[in-house]
Parts: structure tokens; C-alpha cells; sequence
């Protein structure tokens, strides 16, 4: 009897465990693609700004850079958990 329910608590314990990894695993991935879109609508509205000579950002650009900026930070602090 102790047997069994020792197999159960220790199974129990490892299905928590794993779906634990699988959350923060889907949370990584959620964080990922919100800092593709980022890049991506940044790249489409901001690239030709860079090329100017001296480079020069508007309010936009230099709002998109933040966003973008913290969504990397974000993703960066959520991988360095695993």
C-alpha cells in the first residue's frame, strides 16, 4: 500500500513538473512571435529611415524601437529561466 502510493505521489509530482516546462515553453514561443511582428512592422515602416544620411528616426520609428527593445529584453529574460 505505501508502495503504491509513493508511485502515484512521485508520478503525480513529475506530471506537474513537466507541465510546468511546457507552460514557460508556450510562453517562450508567445514572446517569440510577438517579437517577430515587432521586427517585422519595424523593418516595413523604419528601414528606409536608416538610410538617410545622417540617419534620423521619427516619433514612430523611435517608438517601435522601444517596443521592439522590450519585447527582445522580455524574450531574453524568459529563455535565460529555463
Amino acid at each position: 500500500m505505501r508502495r503504491t502510493s509513493g508511485l502515484i505521489a512521485l508520478t503525480a509530482a513529475f506530471t506537474f513538473m513537466l507541465a510546468g516546462c511546457q507552460s514557460r515553453q508556450a510562453k517562450v514561443d508567445a514572446l517569440q512571435k510577438e517579437y517577430d511582428q515587432l521586427n517585422q512592422q519595424f523593418a516595413k515602416d523604419c528601414s528606409a529611415e536608416y538610410l538617410k544620411v545622417p540617419p534620423t528616426l521619427s516619433q514612430k520609428c523611435t517608438d517601435e524601437s522601444k517596443k521592439l527593445g522590450e519585447a527582445g529584453k522580455r524574450l531574453q529574460e524568459e529563455r535565460a529561466k529555463q
